[in-house]
């Protein structure tokens, strides 16, 4: 039971500090390579904005999981609990419903990635490995939604049943 809640607080955190490390260990190498050994690797590159397209994807639910998206606080600190809850469900349902009509889009691209049989120019990978990235992050997206839009319901009925004492 401990390893499915660390996963679920932690999972895009923890892929993240991998995706971040790799990174920067890859963009290391070119830098040695290039200024050391004045040779540069075509691969490098590539793979440091494979990487980056499957970090901003992951980020966004992250943000979602840890409550921490751009919004106006001045306006919301000015709501009582109950009322800033109400917001806060209504502004992930409209979050919700935008990633949940995304994902299908993402899936029809992924698919067209997959028939075309498309690969990177550097590394020859299977471009399907980047174009997968948007699909994944939009899923985990909406999977946070609905977490944040629960314990925000939580919230309402925990102030209902405070307000009825």
């Amino acid at each position: 039971m401990k390893i499915i809640r660390w996963i679920n607080d932690h999972l895009e955190e923890a892929i993240l500090i991998v995706i971040l490390v790799f990174m920067t260990i890859i963009m290391g190498l070119q830098v040695c390579s290039r200024y050391l050994f004045n040779a540069s690797m075509a691969w490098t590159e590539e793979v440091t904005r494979y990487l980056l397209v499957w970090s901003g994807f992951l980020s966004i639910a992250m943000c979602i999981e840890k409550a921490i998206a751009i919004r106006i606080d001045q306006l919301t600190e000015a709501f009582k609990p109950k009322k800033k809850a109400i917001l806060y469900t209504i502004t992930y349902c409209i979050e919700l419903v935008f990633f949940a009509y995304l994902i299908p889009f993402a899936w029809h691209y992924l698919i067209q990635t997959i028939e075309s049989g498309q690969v990177s120019t550097a590394c020859q990978m299977p471009m399907y490995l980047l174009q997968s990235a948007p699909l994944i992050g939009f899923v985990l997206c909406v999977i946070r939604l609905v977490q944040r839009i629960f314990k925000e319901i939580k919230k309402i009925r925990a102030k209902e049943v405070e307000e009825c004492q």
